[in-house]
């Protein structure tokens, strides 16, 4: 057994309207929507990890996976320890992991801080990583949620233009 992380996804359904699969499912259509990248098809095997740490369910029957995006880091980082895999490997794949299902509104204050916060070399993986997440769930919001993500990717392509400020560095 190489990855027994990946036995605890298998049939744990996220009865939810974001959703259609379950959670392993889902990783998977999810692995497939992103480009051939190591980085990236690692982000996003690791990516939902944790949902079934952290699964509740409230009493009209859906499910909620508050704070999985952090337990997925951790189990992403143990994971790839475990394997052998490089230094950087495991910051890139545990940074995208944590950021994403991070949202922001479409306004350039809160892509400036996500871009410092993710950093500017991982940020437009993360809108990879993000596409890829959307286009593996339902369809409920889908065009709203892809929209967003264009939206960002935008304003993150203006500041980058503009050259504006980003860290304290800058």
């Amino acid at each position: 057994v190489i990855l027994p992380e990946w036995d605890a996804m298998v049939g744990v359904a996220q009865h939810t309207p974001h959703h259609k699969y379950n959670v392993a499912d889902h990783t998977l259509r999810a692995v497939k929507n992103v480009k051939r990248d190591k980085i990236l098809r690692l982000t996003m095997l690791f990516h939902d990890m944790g949902k079934p740490v952290v699964k509740t369910t409230d009493e009209n029957g859906r499910d909620h996976f508050s704070g999985h995006a952090l337990v997925s880091e951790e189990i992403a980082r143990r994971v790839m320890h475990r394997l052998k895999f490089d230094n950087e490997t495991q910051r890139k794949v545990a940074v995208l992991v944590r950021y994403h299902d991070y949202r922001m509104p479409v306004q350039g204050k809160y892509v400036r801080r996500a871009m410092n916060r993710i950093g500017l070399d991982l940020f437009p993986l993360d809108l990879e990583v993000r596409r890829a997440d959307v286009l593996a769930q339902s369809t409920y919001l889908r065009e709203e949620k892809l929209a967003d993500i264009d939206g960002v990717e935008a304003l993150y392509r203006q500041s980058l233009a503009r050259q504006e400020c980003v860290t304290l560095k800058d």
